[in-house]
């Protein structure tokens, strides 16, 4: 037995002694580099190997569905500069006792590998490929309008995604890989949208053919139907119609970008008879959110309708002035209240607006009248611990925060220039018989377009 273990080792000896030399300068076996074979070779090897021989005799397989076709290196000129990192792969090899593959393959990446050829020619043989010049074109499923709706069913063909094919095409020539698996690299066309997909949307559509949604923007009209209101619905299911989400909001923005006015600003004809250009917040502005389900909720419906968009705020008339013909005019510089309604002079009054030092000027501007109230103590902001004023009034009006009309029986005159130097603390002060006057004339509702106070 003893003999016998002896021979056997001996015999190991004999068979690995000259594979151990061999791999000091030459490629394991089972090496390969971009699945090109470098196996049994030294570093210079593999570079004529890859530069010349393989240069000279490279084919690149096109492995499609049914066919393999090949373009020849000869035929298109195809020259390979050898990868620049050889010696690395075979010192890792040496130093690291790599792990193979299943199929017993120890795979490398060549790098700063890469080759040159002929774009003519190669043009020329691509014309020539079959996966290219006998392809079935590949098409979705759609919905056509010809008199009526209906689906052009998908096609199930071979063609190619022509980009990813030559950029894949390129990639494989520049790094010498052997074979172009059009399967495996996802290179042929595909069906997304089957004709099933589409029945669910060519019966909303079908429902939706004869209807019209027209949104109303005082008196500018805005009609939706066909083409643009087909192209908001998905589909519909048990829970209703589906809908593109973001091209509904798309047309509200649209309404509102085309019918918003963006600087706010509306012109006013005061009773000083100047044009003022007053900044103010209640210019007309749809709400786009409340828009878009207002929107879907209408075409949902099914039926053909006039309808008015979902205001954020609605001016009284789209023409100048956007605040109406009832409202109140406070002219600063005169020092004078008005009183409008319908267009006509119905009341005014002199005023102490607020002084003009410090922080305590009236703000100019438009505004809605927020509500009413009687018997009221008006109270300045804290200084120390206590209110910087307190005052009872009879009548008060807020518009604009802590700011508003009221009686202030505490002055005995008004207009003027008293305001220059003993004016308010912001509010429109008017005399005690004035104010109750103008608090039992105008009202209290706060919907746009009712009345509105106009500062400048």
């Amino acid at each position: 037995m003893k003999k016998i273990k002896l021979f056997f080792s001996a015999l190991l000896l004999s068979v690995f002694l000259p594979m151990s030399a061999y791999a000091l300068d030459r490629f394991g076996m089972g090496t390969y580099g971009n699945g090109i074979p470098l196996s049994g070779k030294t570093v210079e090897e593999a570079k004529s190997y890859l530069e010349g021989e393989y240069s000279r005799n490279y084919v690149l397989y096109i492995k499609g569905r049914d066919k393999v076709e090949e373009i020849k290196g000869s035929d298109i000129g195809y020259q390979l500069s050898a990868a620049t990192n050889l010696e690395e792969i075979l010192k890792r090899e040496e130093k690291e006792g790599l792990e193979p593959k299943a199929d017993g393959r120890y795979d490398f990446s060549l790098e700063g590998s890469s080759a040159r050829f002929d774009e003519a020619k190669l043009k020329e043989r691509l014309a020539q490929l079959s996966v290219l010049k006998y392809s079935k074109k590949t098409a979705n499923a759609y919905i056509q309008k010809d008199g009526t709706y209906s689906i052009v069913p998908e096609v199930e063909g071979d063609s190619l995604d022509e980009a990813k094919f030559y950029a894949n095409l390129y990639s494989a020539l520049q790094r010498g890989e052997n074979t172009l698996d059009l399967t495996q690299r996802g290179i042929y066309d595909t069906v997304t949208v089957y004709k099933s997909d589409l029945e669910p949307k060519l019966e909303v559509l079908r429902r939706l053919e004869s209807v019209e949604i027209v949104t109303n923007i005082l008196g500018n009209k805005e009609v939706l139907s066909g083409d643009t209101l087909s192209d908001m619905v998905l589909g519909i299911n048990g829970n209703g119609v589906i809908f593109d989400e973001a091209k509904v909001l798309a047309y509200a923005n649209y309404l509102e970008g085309k019918y918003g006015n963006p600087g706010n600003t509306v012109s006013f004809h005061s009773a000083s008879g100047k044009d003022i250009a007053m900044l103010t917040p209640y210019a007309l502005h749809i709400n786009v959110q409340g828009e878009k389900e207002a929107l879907k909720q209408a075409i949902s419906s099914f039926k053909t309708m006039e309808r008015e968009p979902v205001y954020s705020y609605r001016p009284a008339q789209y023409a100048q002035p956007q605040f109406g013909t009832t409202f109140v005019e406070i002219d600063l510089s005169l020092q004078h209240v008005y009183y409008y309604e319908g267009g006509n002079l119905v009341w005014e009054s002199p005023t102490v607006t607020g002084m003009l030092s410090g922080d305590r000027a009236t703000p100019p501007g438009i505004f809605f009248l927020k509500g009413k109230e009687t018997n009221r103590t008006l109270r300045g902001k804290l200084v120390n611990g206590k209110p910087e004023y307190e005052a009872h009034v009879d009548y008060w009006m807020p518009f604009n925060g802590g700011i508003g009309l009221h009686d202030a029986s505490w002055r005995s005159k008004f207009g003027g220039n008293i305001y220059v130097r003993g004016g308010s603390h912001g509010c429109i002060n008017l005399p005690r018989n004035k104010a109750a006057e103008l608090w039992f004339m105008s009202s209290d509702s706060r919907v746009p377009g009712s009345n509105h106070l106009v500062s400048g």
